[in-house]
């Protein structure tokens, strides 16, 4: 991963985190065991037109 592509997880993952926060559902998240840079790397595969399933984790 270049330098390029680490700051743009790093910008995506933050703006998820805060649009989390905003809406008051980061901590039920976090309960579940979600990963926020995992969701980053989803956002940002699907802007680049890569369709990437994304499943709830298992216990």
């Amino acid at each position: 991963m270049t330098e390029a592509d680490t700051a743009r997880l790093m910008r995506v993952t933050e703006a998820i985190v805060r649009e989390l926060d905003r809406q008051g559902i980061a901590h039920t998240l976090v309960n579940l065991k979600f990963d926020a840079l995992e969701l980053a790397k989803v956002a940002i595969r699907a802007a680049d037109g890569v369709v990437v399933p994304f499943r709830k984790p298992l216990p």
